[in-house]
């Protein structure tokens, strides 16, 4: 979407008719439009404007559910200000939010001490899943959607609906058969979920914050992007945030797992390569249904390729590229 500054100037004088907009430019590396917006002598320093789609009509609510979940967080959330879906400033619904300080951990890739922020991603994870949950299901502007009792009935109606996902979009019959076979012999490791706990679901570098401290440390500064929360089990969460960080940066599995610490689970390494198994499938049908080429460099061939290797390997070892 493109503005101008007398647009952005009307918003954000929806929100306080005292503030005045000195400057907005648009911040990248996420799915949808989002702005910075700088503030002439004003208290509230800088906002970040962020642009819905029509669909689905709940996303807007739900990120601003979620990230009330998490006020009070280390390191913090964002705020929304003002939750807009009247579509008379702009043709499209839009919120505004605090801006939280630093940059995208993706920026921080090639400093020395990266592995220590990717410790701080676990502890942070961690306290993530310390929100408790109702039941299990995924997450709309209300709260949990068709919510279910056990890890274990939700895991299986979500493993069904990913191999039929993965055979209707074209995927290789024999290998889905083979991958769902494997999955459903470790369905007793669903059994023993501690409870639902809220879960980002979309935990990476692209959705943590950091920046160098007083004494020129990296240290996380912020999380945003809550628009795949659910509720689930932590090894669930902690299985996906493995699974999409490796794949930015092979380095960051081993200190993610450290710094989110032990987890009382009888197997859990086997559990973890249960839900990456989902993952992957999962990830799969995503990229195809977007038309992502089938052969293209870290696509839905490279899934192929690591699925082939789950049927192949070991059941511990989780991640070729850890």
């Amino acid at each position: 979407m493109k503005l101008d500054t007398e647009c952005v100037q009307r918003l954000v004088q929806s929100l306080d008719s005292a503030l005045t907009v000195s400057g907005f430019a648009r911040l990248t590396g996420g799915s949808t439009d989002v702005f910075r917006i700088d503030l002439s002598d004003s208290d509230c320093g800088s906002l970040v404007l962020k642009i819905y789609p029509n669909e689905p009509e709940w996303g807007p609510s739900k990120e601003a559910v979620v990230a009330g979940w998490l006020q009070g967080l280390t390191p913090s959330v964002p705020k929304w200000l003002r939750l807009d879906d009247s579509r008379t400033l702009l043709p499209l619904r839009y919120a505004l939010l605090t801006l939280l300080p630093g940059r995208s951990l993706r920026n921080w890739m090639a400093a020395p001490d990266i592995e220590q922020a990717y410790r701080q991603m676990g502890e942070l994870l961690c306290r993530i899943h310390a929100v408790p949950m109702p039941a299990y299901g995924y997450i709309h502007g209300h709260g949990v959607e068709r919510p279910i009792s056990t890890n274990a009935d939700y895991m299986t109606v979500a493993f069904e609906d990913v191999f039929r996902r993965f055979r209707d979009l074209g995927g290789d019959a024999d290998l889905g058969r083979r991958l769902q076979q494997l999955a459903e012999k470790s369905f007793g490791l669903l059994d023993e979920s501690d409870g639902p706990v809220l879960c980002h679901d979309d935990f990476h570098q692209g959705n943590v914050l950091a920046r160098r401290n007083d004494v020129d440390r990296l240290e996380l500064s912020g999380l945003i992007d809550f628009g795949n929360a659910r509720a689930a089990d932590k090894l669930f969460d902690l299985a996906k945030a493995l699974f999409c960080s490796a794949h930015e940066d092979p380095r960051s599995y081993r200190p993610i797992l450290e710094g989110y610490g032990p987890v009382d689970h009888t197997d859990t390494e086997c559990a973890l390569w249960l839900y990456m198994l989902f993952h992957r499938v999962s990830m799969w049908c995503w990229l195809t249904k977007l038309g992502v080429n089938a052969g293209a460099e870290n696509g839905p061939g490279d899934l192929i390729r690591d699925l082939r290797e789950m049927t192949a390997g070991d059941r511990k070892r989780l991640s070729r590229k850890s």
